[in-house]
């Protein structure tokens, strides 16, 4: 059994999470299945529920699953930084599972714009409901305010606002220990809106007398204590290995990032196809794929350049008679069966992964176990990691959430994988 067990939601925010204690030098492998043998999981282990869409009980229930049978001594319950997903409920499931005397609830992750002040979490200065990821579709943060975002919980909730942040680790310290109940767990919403502060946030919760439940994105778990000492992690990149990059996100920094690649370096799914006949489109993104690749030495699949994109593939589904998360799927689907079938062309290829539905969507069709994280990235939230498991078993993969990234950073990607730079 890990020393340290984290439970994300989805797989490319398992992955920046996992970097965070990897690039400490801590064995940390992210796992696709709950079900997977706990015994060698290395320090850290991550485990991907894949819950962030689902309803909200059935994502509790997968949060209770993993944790009903560790005896880890410390738990990182991985949320999204934009507040998307089933974060109130999962918190929930995963403090009854823990029972812990304190919920430090910290999601900000400064380095890639998100903060929390006054108690209000913020995106690139923007109010998280009214940025970009507030529009999601399926799954939207519901509230601006942290401590309102837990108002309805079944646990009592405070804030440890930026001003006792900003006065260093006893004073965050003293706050937790005055926050406490003798009975029961209390969620105590955090402001940080540096790296500093998420820092005296995992001090002081170290400090605290209690237990506590961490509760954060990537931000708060590069800071957070591991027991006991790293056993080491290491990879090297084989660079003669094609490389096979897949864009399912289409939010919009991601939307600017595949059209920063030439043309020719990639190659679009047939989306109208896709939604209708997701093997027939995966066969088709293949075959003209392989083509790219063979001739590069790597290709970018991508579902989307544009909104329009988006509206095709929306209108395609009313055609169809199919609702819009029934069309993500589809179009997850065949990204990763045209994906798959390049990317075990002879010698396995190295994977660019950009979406947590797809991402996870590849791995699956290439019967991948796990991730063992490397502890290096090519940007901030963007790691690199070792598959594990099935055809692509000893590939490098790079995995990005959607929302990061700058306008290069799919062809900086790509480049650390062994694709030349095009420019």
């Amino acid at each position: 059994m890990s020393r340290f067990v984290v439970v994300a939601d989805d797989l490319t925010g398992s992955c920046d999470a996992g970097h965070e204690f990897a690039r400490r030098g801590y064995d940390t492998r992210v796992v696709l299945s709950p079900q997977s043998d706990r015994r060698s999981q290395g320090d850290v282990s991550v485990y991907d529920t894949a819950s962030r869409y689902v309803v909200p009980a059935d994502a509790a229930e997968c949060v209770r699953t993993v944790l009903e049978g560790s005896d880890s001594p410390v738990v990182y319950k991985k949320v999204d930084s934009t507040l998307r997903g089933n974060v109130r409920a999962e918190v929930e499931a995963a403090t009854r599972a823990v029972s812990p005397d304190l919920v430090v609830v910290a999601p900000a992750f400064p380095a890639n714009g998100r903060v929390t002040a006054c108690g209000y979490h913020l995106v690139d200065g923007q109010l998280v409901t009214e940025s970009p990821p507030g529009g999601d579709e399926e799954r939207p943060p519901t509230h601006d305010s942290l401590p309102a975002f837990f108002a309805s919980s079944e646990y009592p909730v405070e804030r440890v606002g930026v001003e006792a942040v900003s006065r260093g680790v006893t004073a965050v310290r003293e706050a937790f220990e005055s926050s406490c109940s003798t009975e029961e767990p209390v969620v105590v919403a955090c402001d940080a809106v540096t790296d500093g502060h998420l820092e005296t946030l995992a001090t002081a919760a170290d400090d605290f007398s209690g237990r506590c439940l961490y509760v954060g994105s990537g931000g708060l778990a590069r800071h957070v204590v591991v027991p006991g000492r790293p056993s080491g992690s290491d990879s090297s990149v084989d660079e003669n290995r094609s490389v096979v990059g897949v864009s399912g996100s289409v939010a919009p920094e991601t939307l600017e990032q595949v059209t920063a690649v030439s043309k020719d370096r990639r190659r679009q799914l047939d989306l109208e196809t896709a939604v209708t006949d997701p093997s027939t489109a995966g066969g088709d993104l293949a075959s003209r794929g392989g083509a790219v690749a063979a001739e590069y030495g790597g290709v970018l699949l991508h579902s989307a350049e544009t909104r329009d994109d988006v509206d095709r593939a929306t209108v395609a589904g009313e055609r169809a008679d199919v609702d819009g998360s029934t069309v993500r799927r589809r179009v997850s689907t065949a990204l990763a069966i045209g994906a798959a079938e390049v990317a075990k062309d002879g010698h396995a290829s190295n994977l660019f992964l950009t979406g947590g539905a797809t991402a996870r969507a590849v791995l699956e069709t290439l019967d991948a176990t796990a991730l063992r994280m490397a502890g290096e990235e090519v940007a901030s939230g963007i790691p690199l990691a070792t598959v594990e498991g099935g055809p692509a078993d000893g590939v490098t993969a790079v995995t990005k959430a959607g929302g990061f990234g700058s306008e290069r950073v799919i062809i900086k990607s790509l480049a650390r994988l062994g694709l030349p730079d095009e420019r």
